[in-house]
């Protein structure tokens, strides 16, 4: 399949492989997001390349002596594996999954830290690391101390596609569906690949994700095992955010991890993207104590909420019955997945051009109890202007309701005095349509069919 819109990152390797200097540049990012892809890529008119996939196997240096090309090699220990990085005649050495010579030996990385120091002396090499699985990558290569910190002349965190990116995997599909099938798989490139234009949404859903022969049926699961020694505590964290627990004492309860060992939990989930924390945009971001936490990945978010209490009906053979209960379910999930598109395209149509943007949320002085707290879509905000949105997956929304309801909401915010407020809607589609505040679905895609 062709490269879909990594334009950015390639520019930056181009810039790498052209640099004077040496280099040691690390990718890192969740697996499936196309970062093998993208290297493979970047080198493939280039004679001065060398790619290295490495895996867990007890005879790793064979096997990478016999990924060399064009002549005999052989590595006897580490030593010789690195003496030959220095003297080859390949510019650019490329380590795919690095993180596995780490789980073989823990030494190797003080080893390519030692080397690195010759390489980057006597030559203008490139060395490119790039590994998965995101809490070893954190341990040995990003975290204070680590053995490479300080010493990466470049760091690329890819990072799954935006939905105006995304959207390249699903021509033929009309603006709708394009939201639900992002809505459930997100922007991981490898999972868009598995649907099948020819097919109906309805059937890709039967067909390529709920089918218990399909790649995609308990992905999320296998992650959670290759990740962690023991997810169980990390699957209870995701069951109870999923669940609508999104304070620190809701999640602690209902996962039933003490609110002293969650912590630790949280921050690695937050680490390598399966969870993200979330405070009032006009709030201090830094001290928040309204802190709400989400499932970063749209397809996590989707799995642990419909496919994975369901396990036991879908081995039972009961997969219509779950087929319709998810579907019943389905526009609640695209809700809100539909906010976070919404986020993006206020920035992709330009109309604000943000220092800030997420969600606000708080509560009302004065107002009686169960009815003293608001919560705004979208806030976004720069030194001149303050918008606020809201977004909304019905077809038939009355525009006029919904923005008297905005407004009053909003007056909860404090804005600087001399700020310009704008206020928009967003829905599938409106009974009252008001000119330059409301955007439906045809119109985004007109948007990102010109754009």
């Amino acid at each position: 399949m062709i490269m879909i819109n990594r334009e950015d990152e390639l520019n930056i390797l181009d810039e790498v492989y052209s640099s004077s200097r040496a280099e040691l540049v690390l990718i890192y990012g969740r697996r499936r997001v196309g970062k093998s892809r993208l290297l493979v890529e970047s080198i493939k008119n280039r004679k001065d390349a060398l790619y290295l996939l490495a895996d867990m196997s007890d005879n790793i240096l064979e096997n990478l002596a016999g990924q060399v090309p064009d002549r005999f090699v052989r590595f006897g220990d580490w030593e010789d594996f690195f003496e030959f990085i220095l003297k080859c005649d390949q510019k650019i050495i490329i380590i795919d999954e690095f993180q596995y010579l780490y789980n073989i030996d823990h030494a190797w990385p003080s080893l390519l830290q030692r080397w690195w120091e010759t390489i980057k002396v006597q030559t203008n090499k490139k060395i490119i690391l790039c590994g998965s699985m995101m809490s070893t990558i954190y341990r040995i290569s990003r975290g204070y101390g680590s053995a490479l910190y300080g010493r990466r002349t470049r760091d690329i965190r890819l990072q799954p596609m935006r939905f105006k990116n995304a959207i390249g995997f699903l021509e033929g599909y009309d603006i709708e569906d394009m939201i639900r099938i992002y809505s459930i798989l997100g922007g991981v490139p490898r999972y868009l690949e598995e649907i099948d234009p020819t097919l109906s949404f309805r059937s890709n859903l039967s067909r390529r994700i709920m089918d218990r022969s399909s790649f995609l049926y308990n992905e999320p699961m296998n992650l959670m095992f290759e990740e962690f020694k023991d997810p169980s505590p990390y699957i209870s964290i995701i069951q109870a955010i999923t669940g609508g627990h999104r304070r620190f004492n809701d999640i602690s309860i209902h996962s039933r991890i003490t609110t002293s060992s969650l912590p630790k939990y949280l921050t690695v989930m937050e680490r390598i993207d399966i969870i993200r924390k979330e405070n009032p945009i006009a709030g201090n971001q830094l001290r928040s104590k309204k802190s709400l936490y989400f499932v970063s990945d749209n397809f996590y978010r989707f799995w642990f909420r419909f496919m994975f209490p369901n396990r036991y009906q879908f081995e039972l053979g009961f997969k219509e019955e779950v087929e319709k209960a998810v579907i019943d379910g389905l526009d609640d999930h695209i809700g809100r997945c539909f906010e976070e598109i919404c986020s993006q395209v206020v920035i992709d149509m330009g109309l604000i051009r943000p220092q800030r943007i997420g969600r606000q949320w708080g509560t009302i002085e004065n107002a009686p109890k169960g009815r003293n707290t608001y919560e705004i879509d979208i806030m976004a905000q720069n030194s001149k202007e303050v918008l606020f949105a809201e977004c909304k997956w019905g077809r038939n929304v009355d525009a006029k309701q919904l923005l008297d309801q905005l407004r009053t909401k909003s007056m909860s915010v404090d804005v600087k005095p001399g700020k310009k407020i704008k206020y928009l809607l967003f829905a599938r589609g409106f009974k009252n349509k008001l000119k330059d505040i409301c955007y439906d679905i045809e119109d985004l895609q007109d948007f990102y069919k010109n754009n």
